[in-house]
């Protein structure tokens, strides 16, 4: 953007660049045309063997469960609302440590997939409701992923991607929600930039996913895993060495008023165009996230493709503790960029280019109070150029000042950017595969086939659902409004898995209550609200009004639609008749019994033979709460976990201190 591409340069990239994401793409293709060779079956290519050791599945959750587009998306958070902009990724924090505690009792499912959960605790027909809900989880992950990475890839280049899009005029059909006329309008566009770049990375993942299954995602995500904490913490000290090292975030601080405060008051809040980040806020986000963690269909094969229920349980809880302190750098990488982007050493005020100063203003009016002030036209034009800035702005950092530092850089950066989206579009490709073969077209569709057919079935399924990804992408607007789909979308079933585990009452009809109480409640609060406003049934509180725009905070839509899917499905719950006693006790017997190193089962769901004794119950003589009893290493590693929480928290607040 601001520094001239070198003559040599092809797309905006060095030769050394090109060569280091060569290597890259080699390398990760051979790990996963390696791996045909150990697909054998359906529990291969869907599980990985379950034959994976701490290592792995660490990095397989922290790969599986990091994309670049939360890089992206908490980069952009902080720019648009400072430090308290680290919550879009701290939503999860508060949830870690029940990891530790929910990994074991999913892999004691020992299902395939989430679908068995809900097959063996309810019947098929939920099986199948939540297999579709999964596949549409999946597809809006892989959407969002590909949204981000495509962003930074074109900053990265220095917008060559853009400028060959316009060269190309490649037209392709859009759908756009029409906000006032309340409907999906289709029209025309160019194809953009940076989705030629989710075109190259989509080819990528799957080729080897579709090869090597879930064992070559695992064995990748080791890799990858390892490229994206460098990708995490490559930038850092080159962005502070710009602005004149780590102490010099205080000094500057009144370039946006509050950016420090790790919780950002109403009326900050208001100045950067954001919503309040309040303590109930973060309540709801986290309840939300808790709730939909979860139901994420590759959980299921985070907690459940290690040799015991310890390998996934110390997977999935330090995999994701690793991401939590990777989400710190990536916050301060964005604070360093608002001193420098928005100083008076700017890039951008400094440049020849007058398209770059004019940004410039626009950022500075942005942040200003000023800003209210002017007409509703130019508010929105700043505001699209801040937003869009926002979204590139990790990637222009990156092209702005690793070219000065090394050749090849870019290129390391870019390919640890590529591995961030694909270690996580893999896994979500390859598990929700899984759902469709498994629990419809395997049971409903298509009986007694071989284990070939249904393997290339898988295969298929996994294109099919990359390709209505790509589609999804295409109506997302920014980052922050992606990830905002990402985190509201698996809680409403995610309610029904953890009643499902805890209480024997909630049965079939809850679930179907509560979801669908829990989905139409998000669609009227989230694409109606102006309807609910003029109503009069709700506190005014509740809503922004701009003019004539009525939208309900994002904090009661998901308040709203997780009270009422809770409350219909316990009501429900004592309306209805409970589920046959002899399949709650296959279901529960399955929950408590401990997973043997090794053992062998005939089906998902299945107990092995001479299987280890029935643990005890937290409350034995209730008939209804099924809580195992906590062991020594369940109470300790919780305990352990709630103490990282507290030191990730410190840390952050201390380096926000001391900068």
């Amino acid at each position: 953007m601001i520094l001239a591409a070198e003559k040599n340069a092809w797309l905006g990239l060095h030769p050394a660049d090109w060569i280091v994401l060569a290597l890259y793409f080699v390398v990760i293709l051979a790990i996963g045309l390696w791996s045909i060779k150990k697909v054998k079956d359906m529990t291969d290519f869907f599980m990985g063997g379950r034959r994976f050791g701490k290592v792995f599945m660490m990095f397989f959750a922290f790969g599986s469960g990091t994309s670049s587009e939360q890089a992206i998306s908490v980069v952009a958070g902080t720019w648009r609302a400072g430090l308290a902009g680290i919550w879009w990724q701290f939503l999860w924090l508060w949830a870690t440590p029940f990891y530790w505690i929910v990994a074991p009792i999913m892999r004691r499912m020992r299902a395939l997939t989430t679908a068995d959960f809900f097959e063996t605790r309810f019947n098929g027909p939920t099986a199948v409701l939540y297999s579709f809900y999964g596949i549409a989880i999946s597809i809006t992950f892989i959407a969002g992923g590909l949204f981000g990475t495509g962003k930074m890839v074109d900053a990265l280049t220095g917008n060559e991607l853009d400028r060959m899009a316009i060269q190309a005029n490649i037209m392709v059909p859009a759908a756009e929600w029409d906000a006032k006329e309340k409907t999906f309008q289709i029209t025309e566009r160019r194809l953009q930039g940076y989705e030629y770049a989710i075109l190259a990375v989509t080819v990528m993942f799957v080729i080897y996913g579709m090869a090597g299954g879930l064992g070559a995602a695992i064995i990748t995500d080791f890799i990858q895993g390892i490229l994206t904490i460098i990708f995490s913490f490559l930038l850092l000290p080159f962005v502070f060495f710009e602005i004149g090292g780590f102490g010099k975030l205080h000094p500057q601080s009144e370039l946006k008023p509050g950016m420090l405060d790790l919780i950002a008051s109403p009326e900050i809040a208001a100045t950067l165009g954001s919503e309040p980040i309040t303590p109930f806020y973060v309540f709801m986000l986290s309840v939300t996230a808790l709730a939909g963690i979860v139901i994420q269909p590759h959980i299921m094969g985070v907690c459940g493709a290690g040799k015991t229920e310890f390998e996934g349980r110390f997977g999935f809880t330090v995999g994701n503790f690793l991401k939590r302190f990777c989400t710190v750098a990536w916050t301060f990488t964005g604070l360093a960029c608002i001193i420098w982007y928005m100083g008076d050493s700017s890039p951008l005020k400094t440049s020849p280019d007058p398209a770059d100063q004019a940004i410039y203003q626009s950022l500075i009016m942005r942040a200003s109070p000023d800003f209210h002030d002017l007409p509703a036209e130019e508010k929105a034009k700043i505001e699209t150029t801040d937003r869009n800035f926002a979204d590139r702005l990790f990637g222009m950092a990156a092209h702005d000042i690793l070219p000065r530092i090394a050749p090849g850089l870019i290129g390391l950066l870019l390919a640890s950017l590529l591995a961030a989206v694909m270690s996580t579009s893999d896994a979500q490709m390859i598990i929700s595969s899984g759902l469709f073969t498994e629990n419809i077209y395997k049971k409903s569709l298509v009986k007694n086939r071989s284990q070939r057919h249904y393997l290339w079935v898988g295969r298929i399924a996994g294109l099919v659902i990359v390709i209505l990804a790509l589609i999804l992408q295409t109506t997302f607007t920014d980052i922050i409004a992606a990830l905002k789909v990402i985190v509201k979308t698996p809680a409403c079933i995610g309610i029904s898995l953890w009643f499902g585990i805890v209480w024997r009452r909630w049965n079939v009809i809850s679930v179907w209550v509560s979801t669908a109480t829990g989905i139409l409640a998000w669609i009227v609060v989230a694409f109606y609200p102006d309807w609910l406003h003029q109503s009069g049934l709700l506190p005014e509180l509740m809503f922004k009004i701009d003019g004539t725009s009525v939208k309900m905070w994002d904090v009661w839509q998901m308040f709203s639609f997780m009270s009422l899917a809770v409350l219909s499905g316990i009501i429900a719950s004592f309306l209805t008749p409970r589920q046959s006693q002899e399949k709650l006790d296959h279901f529960y017997n399955l929950m408590h019994t401990p997973v043997k190193l090794n053992e062998v089962i005939e089906s998902p769901c299945t107990l092995p033979e001479n299987p280890e004794p029935v643990g005890k119950k937290l409350f034995p003589n209730s008939k209804d709460i099924e809580i195992p009893k906590p062991t020594f290493q369940d109470l300790g590693g919780f305990i352990l976990a709630w103490c990282a929480v507290g030191a990730i928290i410190w840390l952050t607040k201390f380096l926000a201190a001391v900068a």
